[in-house]
């Protein structure tokens, strides 16, 4: 499996409305692509950083995505006032699952 790991700082008072967004937005597009298996969202509301974690079945599935999602990735942060200020990749080494259901 991987991951990509997107690194956004803004307005904290911004996160809220940011987070609504990406969630009727982008999960739903997310959950259309091929090999997409998992996100999560970090974020630091006294700063306003956050960090949005993809998770992928392949490397060319991530790769494909980066292609297709960036424009709608950047789209949602700028209706945010939010800046993108890293864009990392990683192979996923370990997984240990908790039951994070009750998790907004």
């Amino acid at each position: 499996m991987f991951a990509r790991v997107t690194t956004f700082e803004g307005a904290p008072e911004r996160i809220e409305e940011g987070l609504r967004i990406f969630r009727e937005e982008v999960i739903p597009w997310l959950r259309e692509a091929t090999d997409f298996r998992g996100f999560v969202a970090l974020v630091d509301r006294d700063s306003g950083r956050s960090l949005g974690i993809t998770f992928w079945a392949s490397e060319e599935a991530m790769a494909a995505d980066a292609t297709r999602g960036g424009a709608l990735r950047d789209e949602v942060a700028a209706s945010v006032q939010t800046t993108m200020t890293g864009l990392d990749y990683y192979e996923v080494a370990v997984v240990e699952s908790l039951a994070l259901d009750e998790v907004g």
